[in-house]
């Protein structure tokens, strides 16, 4: 009888643990399951995008012609031109840095207008991103003196003269530039009569008998309209 139940005992036992063991397995089992259901995250599939190169510059030039001439105070606008590597070209005057070797001769802005401050000439050219123009000579050469265009006379006072008194003459220059100036020291006087009356370099009329001459003033190829001088009697 102790056998049996020895015997029933070891086979509950046995049967026991064969129960566990099943139901562990199963638990593994469904967490497999489940992981392999988990749905992987996928990589999105990149689409090839067309990319543009933008062109760079590659040279850049001054258009002003070497050397180019200006006079003392005047001003020269220079102009800047980049080729790219794509064969374009464009304006790019106001892009680049403007350069002089001499400022104390002539001066040049940012937008390229030179200024010629001194007698001499200068190096001007333009840089940008590293690349430099070819350099362009700039003389800066004194002003042409204006040339006169008239000469006008005028008198002291304008009256008949007495014999044997003075009357100082006045001559005015006009020039070219629209400038005018007193040449009355300058002009050659001429009387048409200095039986009547004479006059001085320095423009000083003189009566000599009573009639009439006429007074003009000449420079540089530049004659005055005749001015009647009348000289009366004391």
């Amino acid at each position: 009888m102790k056998r049996k139940q020895r015997r029933f005992i070891s086979y509950c036992l046995i049967t026991g643990i064969l129960l566990v063991s099943s139901l562990f397995t199963g638990a593994c089992s469904s967490a497999r399951t489940t992981l392999t259901g988990i749905v992987p995250l996928t990589t999105p599939t990149t689409t090839a995008t067309q990319t543009t190169t933008a062109a760079t510059l590659v040279s850049i030039a001054i258009t002003q012609t070497s050397p180019i001439q200006i006079m003392l105070g005047a001003t020269e606008q220079f102009t800047a031109v980049g080729t790219y590597s794509d064969g374009t070209t464009a304006d790019c005057t106001y892009s680049v840095i403007w350069y002089s070797s001499d400022t104390t001769i002539a001066t040049i802005s940012f937008s390229g207008l030179a200024t010629a401050v001194t007698l001499g000439n200068v190096d001007i050219w333009a840089a940008l991103f590293g690349i430099s123009s070819p350099h362009v000579v700039l003389d800066v050469v004194p002003s042409p003196t204006p040339a006169l265009t008239s000469i006008a006379v005028s008198r002291s006072v304008v009256a008949n003269l007495t014999a044997g008194q003075t009357e100082q003459f006045i001559a005015s220059g006009s020039y070219s530039d629209g400038s005018t100036e007193d040449i009355t020291s300058q002009v050659t006087w001429t009387s048409n009569d200095t039986t009547i009356a004479t006059i001085s370099s320095t423009g000083l009329a003189t009566g000599i008998k009573p009639g009439q001459a006429v007074i003009t003033a000449t420079l540089s190829g530049v004659t005055s309209i005749g001015t009647a001088l009348t000289v009366v009697s004391p």
